[in-house]
């Protein structure tokens, strides 16, 4: 996905991602091969997140009930509506695709926490909620793909409360493979000019070698995956596992990127 493909573009990719069930169904085979029990199938998530990770997540945001957390990039919805659960603090999700928005939404409803989440059709850098409006912030894997960084964590810097704080996964990166997003190889001097403190940055190398285990396996089964899906379809999802893998152009990127957790805090008090 280029970084220079306007939101409309990007939020079409993502809807057709979304839309197609098969894809989500062969990606979370993969993730239980892969992850193992480290994979939070019971959250049912598109992306890299971890048991351990997850749980990391709650205990750096300090909330519980009576407050609200902004789930940045939130897709179908389902890690962040294992925190609102966890913690007892009620949650707004925003993702720039109305499909992923409407899957979380019927999945809160089957779950019978409609009341204590919502969600709205938005971009991570213009989110549409009210300044200091929320008492935490999270993000899972998507800041990568966000084509103006700057621009991204001082919104959420302008949504939260002051001593209110804001974690996030994604990768520092060297290298990205042609056609990927500008890497960052250290998020913090972002995050600083965007005024929060640092409290956290951990690397985690196990995931590092969890994501390359389900690349692997997804070349290993690429026959499956091209009679499962349209051609082209399966081919775009391939691509993404052999570029990192270093299959396309022998550059092999996975080398060049680190998995990080980082939880930052807006100065002053609640």
């Amino acid at each position: 996905m280029a970084d220079e493909l306007p939101v409309l573009s990007r939020a079409r990719t993502w809807d057709a991602f979304y839309r197609e069930p098969r894809i989500a169904e062969f990606r979370q085979r993969l993730y239980l091969e892969a992850f193992g029990g480290e994979y939070p199938i019971d959250e049912a998530t598109d992306g890299y997140i971890t048991r351990t990770e997850l749980r990391q997540m709650a205990d750096v945001l300090h909330v519980g009930p009576g407050q609200k957390v902004a789930d940045l990039g939130c897709g179908r919805g389902a890690p962040g509506q294992w925190l609102a659960c966890t913690t007892g603090a009620t949650l707004v999700g925003i993702d720039i695709s109305e499909v992923a928005v409407e899957q979380a939404r019927e999945r809160a409803r089957r779950a019978g926490i409609a009341d204590e989440v919502s969600y709205k059709v938005a971009s991570f850098d213009a989110t549409g909620l009210d300044s200091a409006s929320v008492d935490g912030a999270m993000s899972i894997d998507v800041i990568w793909a966000i084509p103006d960084k700057r621009a991204g964590f001082a919104e959420a810097a302008r949504i939260l409360k002051p001593g209110a704080r804001f974690v996030f996964t994604d990768w520092e990166r060297d290298l990205s493979p042609p056609g990927y997003p500008m890497p960052v190889n250290d998020h913090r001097p972002l995050l600083e000019a965007a005024g929060f403190e640092i409290e956290l940055r951990q690397l985690h190398p196990d995931a590092d070698t969890m994501r390359r285990a389900f690349y692997e396996k997804m070349v290993h089964y690429q026959a499956e995956l091209l009679q499962l899906l349209d051609e082209k379809i399966a081919e775009s999802i391939l691509r993404e596992a052999k570029a990192w893998l270093g299959l396309l152009d022998g550059v092999e990127y996975l080398r060049h990127s680190r998995r990080v957790l980082i939880g930052v805090r807006k100065p002053g008090r609640r």
